[in-house]
């Protein structure tokens, strides 16, 4: 007769199991439906809006005629005939609230209606209006800070934040029209911040390294600007110009710098002060099917690393 697991080894294996499969066999099982909650609940993404949530490859939507579940591209419908709001507070209770511990992969954020006592250990947050940060950091276990990545919009507001500022990577997507200033740049701290759907905006770039050429202060944020949809290998080109006529006496090689780059593009390694400079390249980003991307970064003079 095969023995029965002990609470320690059935909670290393509830904790570990994907939390859609989880849910799965939790919902058939009335004891382990009794220790659940107790075990750390360990979520790749998790999305909540006012009408729908994500919880990894399970998309949870709430109707007027009841609630839908699609998966893998086989969709389940369960009729209900309360409120739209109402669905989705038992969705959240369900799958979120009462846990000892929730570890979410990246959180993204679109509602004001979760309970007050709900906590997060987070890596990664993305929310795109003052309301929806405002509304999701009550929710997140302050040990969380500072977090990996922090994805949002650059509004002044998000600048002056120090959950903002002290991200490891900072991801700023660049609204149409956008002018990201030299004053906004000042206030980062991030190792990394990338500007996504960069078309027709501007962000202040070089009058920021030259901010900090004059006053000699050390940058310690590597800057990317990679293509998209929205901005094509020409844009990328233009930008590396106005590189060439602010700071064409200091184009160079990068001969110790192991990258791809981009085959007759410029090349800038600017001096800051008697310990740093900034490097400035194009290279190819794998990641993205091989589009361009612009990389300005921090090197120590003496390393050059």
């Amino acid at each position: 007769m095969p023995l029965l697991l002990s609470y320690p080894g059935l909670r290393s294996i509830l904790e570990h199991l994907e939390a859609v499969k989880r849910a799965h066999i939790i919902a058939r099982s009335p004891g382990l439906q009794k220790i659940n909650k107790l075990i750390p609940l360990c979520l790749k993404d998790l999305c909540i809006n006012s009408n729908d949530m994500t919880i990894n490859k399970l998309w949870i939507t709430c109707d007027k005629d009841g609630v839908n579940f699609a998966m893998n591209r086989k969709i389940f419908i369960r009729q209900s005939a309360e409120s739209q709001e109402d669905k989705m507070k038992k969705l959240i209770n369900f799958y979120i609230c009462g846990r000892s511990i929730i570890h979410v992969g990246r959180l993204s954020w679109d509602t004001d209606f979760l309970p007050v006592d709900l906590k997060l250990r987070v890596n990664s947050l993305s929310v795109f209006s003052h309301w929806e940060f405002e509304a999701a950091i009550p929710s997140i276990d302050p040990r969380s800070f500072p977090l990996k990545t922090m994805i949002t919009r650059p509004e002044t507001s998000n600048f002056d934040d120090q959950i903002v500022q002290l991200a490891e990577t900072l991801i700023l997507h660049v609204v149409t029209h956008r002018i990201v200033s030299v004053e906004d740049l000042k206030k980062l701290n991030n190792k990394t911040v990338v500007f996504e759907d960069f078309s027709s905006s501007r962000v202040d770039i070089i009058p920021l390294i030259k901010y900090h050429i004059e006053t000699k202060k050390d940058i310690g944020t590597t800057f990317v600007i990679p293509t998209d949809c929205n901005t094509d290998k020409y844009s990328i080109n233009e930008m590396l110009y106005e590189f060439e006529q602010a700071f064409g006496d200091f184009r160079c090689d990068l001969d110790d710098v192991n990258e791809r780059f981009i085959p007759g593009s410029y090349k800038f390694s600017i001096p800051i002060n008697n310990e740093s400079r900034i490097q400035v390249y194009a290279i190819e980003d794998p990641e993205k099917d091989g589009r361009w991307k612009i990389v300005i970064r921090p090197v120590s003079e003496v390393s050059g690393l």
